[in-house]
């Protein structure tokens, strides 16, 4: 008995019991909010991507440089991954974007994006056309990303691809200029 209740009066080892049972949930909120945070910052950049380059299209450079054969889909997805690049490794192979000339604002597509699947070694095919003079054109821009920590916290409610990648999806919609 007496050993006993020299076992129980020790207080060696109280902090490490203490970070034990709080360190672990520090860290996967810290992770988590980390987490948060680099995809709010790629989502953002995305964003700002798409109505950057989106001007190159209403103006008319896009449509006149496809005539001309002096643009390509490709040198617009450089254009997009210069400014998100920075925040997004190899974005040329994980993006995707999506030009559709619409009749009117209520005419929006009701499919959902088209995002590569980094599982496959194609690109998905997807419309590309930027409309004409005075023309209404939805854009939508795909891009898939890691998910750094999948199963902690906010990495649990993000809605991922089959292959273990979140994709974030920017669209606009926008009338051409008169070109």
């Amino acid at each position: 008995m007496r050993v006993l209740r020299s076992f129980l009066k020790k207080k060696d080892g109280a902090t490490a019991v203490e970070f034990a049972l709080i360190g672990l949930p520090f860290f996967a909120l810290f992770l988590s909010c980390f987490e948060m945070g680099l995809l709010f910052i790629r989502m953002t950049m995305l964003d700002h991507a798409v109505n950057t380059t989106s001007k190159s299209v209403y103006i008319g450079a896009v449509t006149k440089g496809l005539a001309d054969n002096t643009v390509s889909r490709e040198d617009f997805e450089e254009d997009i991954c210069e400014i998100v690049g920075i925040v997004v490794p190899d974005c040329v192979n994980n993006l995707t974007i999506e030009l559709i000339e619409i009749s009117s604002l209520i005419d929006l597509p009701e499919t959902n994006a088209v995002c590569v699947d980094t599982s496959n070694d194609f690109k998905p095919v997807v419309t590309f056309n930027p409309g004409s003079t005075s023309s209404i054109v939805f854009m939508r821009a795909c891009l898939t990303t890691d998910v750094y920590t999948p199963g902690l916290g906010f990495g649990l409610a993000l809605s991922k691809s089959a292959n273990n990648q979140y994709e974030m999806v920017s669209s606009m919609a926008f009338m051409n200029e008169p070109f």
